[in-house]
């Protein structure tokens, strides 16, 4: 979160003292939630925008409205956060991992290769900020008739050649945690840009919510539907603030932008390369990525970084966002609910193993990550990145 003061919390102050802290307060009444959802969908210029719990979430309910599930293939890049192969396994489909690239985002031509008669979904991750190859990845899913899914989690603001990340696939999902560029606590957007999609629209809604479907509020547009979901429901509190929060989003995108040039202009003239995203004037500006000479020099650049009191690590360093890092929990031992742990509900055996994602590894741990620092001295700050990288 970059930016919070008395709008949210006059918003909140609002819902607590109205006492309707629900999503559904009758057949025709917008509410904090709706609302959000109609701003959401005139923002991005889509057909339909859910709130839910999580970005998570918003990926387990779009993946079950389009079909995903048990014998089901989903490919994902070998660096996102966890949350992006949780959800594959949630609706009870296999991730499958592929390479990135030197942008460090997901390979098209690494995709090919995982592509098998099982294969139903690709999801696209614009991992911090940066913008996947979303032309040569959507030539490949109509290539072989599988759906472009985008974890956009991270890269709320961003764009691709001039639309908003998240509207491009299949559907998309955004995160709003704490420590994503909007916040409202927790919570998650799920984005269906297509109006043909009308089908998978009502079965998002449904899965997200179970009891919908008796409720007087929903109860003739979710018609004929009737099936049991899950409990995915935003409230109205978290709303409201998202609601604030969304104003703000212009502002910061600007001034991250800005900045972001400023540090990637400043750090070329001195001779270093950045890995960039593919459209980097559509990016978020939340990250700058340089990269080094081979892992070791890596590891010395930011250990003097962090000296230099600069927020830097490799992408490799982080507790959950390399594929390797989780792949214990992708096999058959253990599960959250028994019976349902989708490796034991196939006859195809899946090995994982780290010495697959050989370039993945080369990229990331050649990369050092810095976070664009949002207040306080920038150049101040450009001063010490230089000198931790120059050590």
């Amino acid at each position: 979160m970059y930016e919070v003061g008395d709008g949210e919390l006059k918003a909140i102050e609002r819902v607590l003292n109205s006492q309707k802290y629900f999503r559904y307060q009758g057949p025709d009444v917008e509410t904090e939630t709706s609302l959000c959802e109609l701003e959401w969908a005139q923002r991005l210029g889509s057909e339909f925008t859910l709130l839910t719990t999580s970005g998570t979430n918003s990926l387990v309910a779009g993946m079950a409205a389009f079909g995903i599930g048990v014998g089901d293939e989903v490919i994902i890049p070998a660096y996102t956060f966890v949350a992006t192969a949780a959800a594959v396994m949630q609706v009870g489909a296999i991730p499958i991992v592929a390479n990135i690239d030197e942008s460090l985002l997901l390979n098209p031509e690494e995709v090919k290769k995982c592509i098998t008669d099982k294969t139903k979904a690709v999801v696209a991750v614009h991992m911090d900020g940066l913008v996947c190859d979303l032309d040569g990845l959507k030539k490949v899913c109509g290539e072989n008739n599988l759906l472009l899914v985008e974890d956009a989690a991270q890269a709320c603001g961003a764009s691709y050649k001039g639309q908003a990340v998240g509207t491009i696939g299949a559907f998309g999902g955004f995160s709003f945690n704490v420590d994503k560029v909007l916040s409202c606590g927790e919570g998650g957007l799920l984005v269906i840009a297509d109006k043909s999609y009308q089908e998978q629209i009502k079965r998002s809604f449904l899965t997200h919510d179970t009891p919908a479907q008796f409720g007087a509020s929903m109860r003739e547009e979710l018609a004929p539907l009737s099936f049991m979901g899950l409990s995915m429901r935003m409230n109205e509190i978290n709303s409201a603030m998202l609601r604030i929060q969304m104003t703000r989003l212009d502002h910061i995108i600007e001034k991250l932008r800005g900045r972001k040039k400023q540090m990637a202009d400043l750090l070329r003239s001195e001779g270093y390369f950045l890995r960039m995203g593919h459209d980097p004037e559509g990016d978020n500006g939340s990250v700058v990525h340089v990269v080094s000479a081979d892992p070791l020099e890596n590891s010395a650049r930011v250990k003097s970084l962090l000296a230099s009191e600069v927020v830097a690590l490799s992408p490799t360093m982080r507790p959950a966002h390399a594929a390797w890092q989780w792949f214990k929990g992708m096999d058959k031992s253990d599960y959250w609910a028994k019976g349902l742990n989708p490796y034991g509900l196939t006859e195809k055996s899946y090995v994982y193993e780290k010495s697959s994602f050989l370039p993945s590894i080369q990229f990331l741990g050649s990369t050092i990550r810095i976070p664009i620092p949002y207040e306080g001295d920038f150049n101040n700050f450009l001063q010490k990145v230089l000198k931790g990288l120059k050590g």
